[in-house]
């Protein structure tokens, strides 16, 4: 009999082996992707989004936890503590200080740091050209409960991201149309809203 329950434990445990070495896999692309990031001076990427069926699209220009965000009809500056959002219809500047899950929901590409806690890691599928890592949480109160990063195989730069929210049934699917990181190098001023460049809009102050 305990022959017979170690031979069971021992075959559960080469069953998981497969998952665990995805889980690896994932977590290894992952940081190499991070790394990459986090080494240049600044990525400009621009890139199509698709909420609710319709696409827009948006440049955003990042910097560590900075970003500078242009999307039709408005412009938010993030230097890693205050949010300043240009209004464009109301000529107006919204200044706040945003929490971890409001930065998941306005930065596409927040991601970068979501997998290091609270999410599972799969390699589902390796095609020719792109790698497919699923993050699935494991918080049920997680704002973003599963994301899909394809990932170009050479220079380990996303190709498409899809995040689906929780209690929602429908992806929203960002597409990368560039992604640069050569010769970068921007200044942390660029990442604050500068009142001279728009002299007749409000300022309201939400903190």
């Amino acid at each position: 009999m305990r022959v017979r329950n170690l031979f069971i434990v021992l075959m559960l445990l080469v069953g998981l082996l497969p998952v665990a070495a995805q889980k690896n896999e994932a977590k290894v692309l992952l940081d190499r992707i991070v790394e990459n990031f986090e080494h240049s001076n600044g990525v400009s990427i621009i890139y199509s989004i698709r909420p609710e069926g319709a696409y827009s699209y948006g440049r955003i220009q990042l910097k560590g936890e900075k970003f500078l965000l242009k999307s039709p009809g408005m412009t938010t500056w993030f230097d890693g503590h205050t949010q300043w959002t240009y209004l464009e219809a109301n000529d107006e500047v919204n200044i706040s200080e945003p929490t971890p899950e409001e930065l998941q929901t306005l930065n596409p590409f927040a991601w970068l740091r979501l997998y290091r806690q609270g999410y599972a890691l799969q390699l589902e599928s390796s095609g020719k050209r792109a790698s497919v890592i699923v993050m699935t949480t494991t918080e049920p109160n997680q704002e973003w409960q599963r994301i899909q990063l394809y990932v170009e195989h050479v220079e380990l730069r996303p190709m498409e991201i899809r995040m689906r929210r929780k209690d929602s049934a429908e992806d929203i699917v960002i597409k990368i149309i560039s992604y640069d990181a050569e010769g970068e190098n921007y200044p942390d001023a660029m990442f604050t809203f500068n009142k001279k460049d728009y002299p007749t809009a409000e300022v309201i102050d939400l903190r």
